[in-house]
């Protein structure tokens, strides 16, 4: 099949989006499919094999980042057209949804959607005053259209519970976004370049670790979880902040003020290529953030057999075994007690990294694709 993944975050923009559509696009082309990344426009975009762009500006909002937006028009749907497609696979509502849409009415087409993003979780950047009235139209345009879609796609439980609120009633199926295990896998990473980015970061041998990873901004809750930080008792315990965002120097005045800035590390943006050797720094995953859809950083962290130590969300069902590859909790405070129990228990620790390691490997890219090829079987009209 001719494949057409649309969506408005790709490369260079760096998301859990971008990730699970190059991902998807890798793994269909090893299937036998031909397979076409429709996005918009990009000042630093790379030539890319199979990438078509099709213009975009930036968003006024700083915290919307590198994030594109543009015009759908009949040129566009025309130039789209010519590349034959027997599948429109939408990861967008916006820009290039819309143009997915638009080319499968145009050309008779099946539209799969996969719906990543909680927008509600959002608003705030939009506006403070109009929150509610914009969450209302949120949900509303989110549902109209998935109804587009001849079968929407949802990562989690969690997102197709939403939608189930949101009065969505047709045909939907659950598949989490796959990883490549192989690139997390510790035996991977020689000994001697773990301890280098140790020893360039000030991580001294003998600390524990405690690892967050994602885009730096106020939706991942990375406030509370510095705050919380600050409570752990073990003289030991070091946090690591990994990636970039429109909030960083925000959370890194907030560890100043708390007093705990030796102990808070921020690396900024990293490549993401290059993000497997910083789960190999962590004893513990720790994350605070309700605005997941699927969090791929919990799959990752698992898969470089990384306990986890989360605030608990129904996205996480499947993913953490309470007692078994880490803990999740409901209550802020827990997590301090938590993580002073963790590191002072050396068998709990070996036996959360056994079970971390088991528990991924049904999240493999491989099957990933496959799922999703299964879907496409069932909408081609060819």
């Amino acid at each position: 099949m001719r494949i057409g993944l649309f969506t408005d975050a790709y490369f260079p923009i760096i998301s859990g989006v971008t990730i699970s559509v190059r991902t998807l696009r890798d793994e269909l082309e090893k299937l036998g499919h031909e397979v076409f990344i429709i996005s918009n426009n990009h000042d630093n975009a790379e030539e890319e094999r199979n990438v078509v762009r099709t213009g975009g500006r930036k968003l006024p909002m700083k915290e919307m980042g590198e994030f594109r937006v543009g015009r759908v028009t009949k040129n566009k749907v025309k130039d789209i057209g010519t590349l034959n497609l027997d599948i429109v696979h939408c990861h967008t509502e916006f820009t290039m949804g819309r143009l997915g849409r638009k080319v499968a009415r145009r050309y008779n087409l099946p539209v799969v959607h996969t719906y990543h993003t909680m927008y509600v979780e959002y608003i705030h950047f939009i506006s403070k005053l109009f929150r509610r009235p914009l969450r209302f139209i949120s949900k509303i345009y989110s549902r109209r259209f998935a109804d587009s879609a001849d079968v929407v796609i949802f990562p989690t439980i969690k997102v197709k519970r939403t939608f189930d609120d949101y009065g969505y009633k047709k045909k939907s199926y659950i598949i989490p976004s796959g990883i490549y295990l192989e690139r997390f896998d510790k035996n991977s990473f020689p000994q001697n370049e773990i301890i280098q980015l140790k020893e360039k970061l000030g991580i001294r041998h003998d600390e524990y670790v405690m690892l967050f990873l994602g885009r730096i901004s106020r939706e991942k809750s990375i406030e509370e979880l510095i705050i919380e930080f600050a409570k752990v008792k073990n003289p030991k315990a070091k946090l690591v902040i990994v990636g970039g965002g429109p909030d960083l120097e925000f959370f890194r005045s907030v560890s100043i003020k708390l007093g705990i800035e030796d102990k808070v590390i921020f690396t900024g943006m990293i490549d993401p290529l290059e993000i497997g050797i910083y789960y190999q720094l962590a004893d513990l995953f720790v994350n605070f953030s309700m605005s997941e859809t699927q969090g791929l950083t919990y799959y990752e962290a698992l898969a470089s057999c990384v306990p986890l130590l989360v605030k608990y969300d129904s996205n996480l069902e499947g993913i953490i075994l309470n007692g078994e590859n880490g803990y999740s909790f409901t209550d802020d405070n827990e997590f301090s007690v938590l993580a002073d129990k963790i590191i002072k228990d050396k068998k709990l620790q070996a036996y959360f990294i056994e079970k971390s390691c088991a528990t991924v490997q049904k999240f493999s890219a491989k099957n990933y694709a496959i799922s999703v090829e299964e879907i496409y079987k069932k909408v081609f009209k060819g």
